[in-house]
């Protein structure tokens, strides 16, 4: 690792997992944080509209290293129109930006529901390289997030990993919350979603510019593989919601 400090951009940096990221890195990296909404106590986050392609906030791009892209609607259930502008335009628009910029490394927040239509019907093992199996609008566009990263990663030698992550509950995120199996499976606690990121900002990865990886705890009963994210990354879990 180099002497100077890596300088990460967040975007979604006042959601669920950005606050949680941002607690873990104020000291680590240089970073630079944006939001759509950011709440009066959040003075260093730049207020920024995403979805719509804005010179003025590319401007924050310059000089970053990381862009960890985390800014979208949650909403599983939500409609394809409500979905539009925060998780399709806004991630075209910020890869642009990083591409623009001249970014090292992307990093996406993926998500388990491209893979959750497998529901009682799942194989042994569910990886990333097996064929989508979203169960709604919500999995199929961070589904077409994935290929659209891929396609810039060829384009502009960019690293895009895409992180497809598992149940993250706001605050301590316990698992004793939980209340079948299926999501205790899926669940990634806060310290394993820490270390996640670490691995997919710190990861030297030589021979590829495209991964995805499933981004779970290391639950019993180990439906999600994570022989990708361990062995690339470097993603050792440590907590089970068992």
């Amino acid at each position: 690792v180099d002497d100077e400090s890596r300088t990460v951009l967040i975007t979604g940096a006042c959601g669920n997992i950005g606050r949680k990221l941002r607690t873990a890195w104020e000291d680590v990296y240089d970073l630079i944080l944006l939001d759509s909404n950011p709440g009066e106590d959040d003075a260093e986050v730049f207020k920024v509209d995403l979805a719509e392609f804005d010179e003025e906030w590319i401007t924050h791009f310059h000089g970053v290293d990381t862009v960890v892209h985390l800014a979208a609607d949650r909403d599983e259930d939500a409609s394809l129109a409500a979905l539009e502008g925060p998780n399709l335009d806004a991630l075209a628009n910020v890869l642009n930006a990083a591409a623009l910029a001249g970014v090292e490394r992307f990093i996406f927040a993926s998500s388990v529901h491209v893979m959750t239509g497998i529901r009682g019907d799942e194989p042994e093992a569910i990886s990333a390289e097996q064929p989508p199996r979203p169960s709604g609008m919500y999995g199929a566009l961070k589904f077409a997030g994935e290929r659209i990263g891929k396609s810039l990663a060829q384009a502009f030698d960019v690293t895009f990993i895409a992180l497809r992550l598992g149940g993250i509950q706001p605050g301590a995120n316990r698992p004793e919350t939980l209340t079948d199996d299926w999501d205790r499976k899926l669940w990634l606690s806060n310290g394993d979603l820490v270390r996640l990121f670490d691995a997919a900002v710190e990861a030297e990865i030589e021979d590829r510019l495209f991964l995805a990886v499933n981004g779970v705890s290391r639950n019993h009963g180990g439906l999600w593989d994570l022989a990708d994210a361990a062995e690339i990354l470097g993603y050792l879990p440590e907590d089970d919601a068992f």
